[in-house]
């Protein structure tokens, strides 16, 4: 337990730039490649210029696993400006989300440090369909069991769905070596990865983290600046206040992101930002509690669990299990 809370204040101390002493280097470097911020870890580091007190061995590693993530994120960038070219041939311009952003703006010899999962495209309903047979005529096809459209030369899946405005401006039209996208507001872009990992995933009832895209919304509320108050007042229901509030909190608590002081003050919100952090630094103590919040998430999805009973028992039966076992957090703490 002492050896979970000591390696996540160092990865986070080494994410902000700064060493904490007598780190206990493998179990940063577990928890960081566990998270999917080994990259970050080192690129923080170095722009920091602390590298040259890190240990020999693990700064080796550090630039090993930097340097592998970057040449990917160079072809996945490839990848990305082939499929847009192609789209933008048949009068589409697609709407750029999460990792696609980074790639897209980053310039060219200097990818973004973040490891990126797959690339997100967005296009409006009426387009999915033309979309779709443009990027098969580009020998993509429908990944198995899974969401997105893969290739077998290619580093990454590329998810294709459709996109709809969130109350916040319309994107922005980006023009780029004649490559046409358009790129949500920042303040939308939070609110995607907020919405998307607390409700639709379930963190804020199971207790969980997912640490990189904590770590991308405190980079983005660094450099775009986010009316977090503007934020807190567009957002019309109760759940998905309370969940922004509790992010809002922890992005405070381990970035030092400057957040509205409305986000603390309801008990609601600080305890669940305890039962959180609590359980992400004792996760033995912290058993208990997520159990109790994956039974609680499990409830609120009954309406969708009877759906799946009826279609594929046994698909549901496995979800189920994966839950409760906690097999299915991924990059999550």
């Amino acid at each position: 337990m002492i050896r979970a809370k000591n390696a996540l204040d160092a990865l986070i101390a080494g994410l902000r730039g700064r060493l904490t002493d007598k780190a206990d280097w493998q179990a940063v470097i577990a928890l960081a490649n566990h998270t999917l911020l080994t990259p970050a870890l080192f690129s923080s580091l170095e722009q920091a210029g602390q590298m040259q007190r890190v240990p020999s061995d693990v700064r080796e590693y550090l630039q090993f696993i930097h340097g592998c993530n970057r040449e990917r994120n160079l072809r996945l960038r490839l990848q990305l400006n082939e499929a847009v070219t192609a789209l933008n041939k048949r009068g589409i311009v697609p709407v750029l989300l999460k990792g696609a952003v980074m790639l897209f703006l980053s310039r060219p010899a200097h990818p973004p440090s973040r490891m990126t999962s797959d690339l997100d495209l967005g296009v409006a309903a009426s387009e999915e369909a033309a979309a779709q047979a443009c990027l098969e005529e580009l020998g993509y096809r429908q990944v198995p069991e899974g969401r997105g459209m893969s290739r077998p030369q290619d580093a990454g899946v590329l998810e294709l769905r459709p996109y709809r405005t969130n109350g916040f401006e319309s994107p922005k039209l980006i023009q780029q070596d004649d490559l046409r996208v358009k790129i949500p507001p920042a303040q939308s872009r939070a609110l995607h990865w907020i919405v998307h990992d607390l409700l639709k995933e379930g963190d804020y009832w199971r207790g969980r983290i997912e640490l990189r895209h904590m770590h991308d919304l405190a980079q983005l509320a660094e450099s775009d600046e986010i009316d977090w108050t503007a934020l807190r007042a567009s957002v019309p229901d109760k759940n998905t206040r309370n969940a922004l509030d509790t992010q809002l909190l922890a992005l405070h608590y381990f970035f030092g992101t400057n957040i509205p002081a409305e986000c603390a003050q309801r008990p609601i919100i600080r305890l669940q930002h305890w039962r959180r952090v609590f359980a992400s630094r004792h996760p033995v103590f912290g058993a208990p509690l997520r159990l109790a919040g994956s039974l609680l998430w499990g409830t609120r999805r009954l309406s969708r669990i009877h759906e799946l009973a009826r279609r594929d028992p046994v698909y549901l039966a496995r979800r189920i299990g994966l839950l409760l076992l906690n097999k299915d957090l991924r990059s999550k703490i």
